[in-house]
């Protein structure tokens, strides 16, 4: 396809004076650039973000889990939960489990994450926020529990 005759001119004339659109392509990339890789951390951290709450879900399901057989007691579910949650991070987040004992009904363990601590830019956007993650469990401690 051939470009217009006036076009070919212009050009022409801007190289005879010495101008040229070298610089052009950098200028588009600096301000296109900045854009982009704003784009992508923030996809990256709302990633990390869903596999710390994906984490932390799993931490208070088999904790909980850990806690329902007759004879468990809540260092084990806190040590459950320790040990899950060390897969991922080192710190910033915090496990309770309700108290135990033998007319205990049911197990609840909470997993607070402090994205304060955790988190790479989400901290300077949402400050002070945590994920709370919450898991009920009915024991096998409870009356009648291998009844129908």
């Amino acid at each position: 396809m051939k470009r217009p005759r006036n076009q070919v001119a212009v050009r022409r004339k801007a190289r005879a004076k010495g101008q040229s659109r070298l610089g052009a392509s950098a200028v588009e990339f600096a301000v296109v650039a900045n854009i982009m890789f704003i784009m992508i951390f923030a996809c990256m951290e709302f990633a990390r973000m869903n596999m710390v709450r994906n984490l932390a879900q799993d931490a208070a399901y088999f904790a909980a889990r850990q806690a329902i057989v007759p004879g468990a007691t809540k260092d084990d579910a806190v040590q459950e939960a320790e040990l899950i949650m060390s897969s991922m991070l080192s710190n910033g987040y915090s496990v309770n489990v309700s108290d135990l004992d033998e007319e205990s009904t049911d197990v609840t363990v909470t997993i607070t994450v402090d994205l304060e601590k955790v988190a790479l830019f989400t901290p300077k956007f949402l400050p002070k926020k945590k994920i709370d993650t919450v898991a009920r469990i009915r024991t096998e401690r409870y009356d009648h529990f291998y009844e129908q």
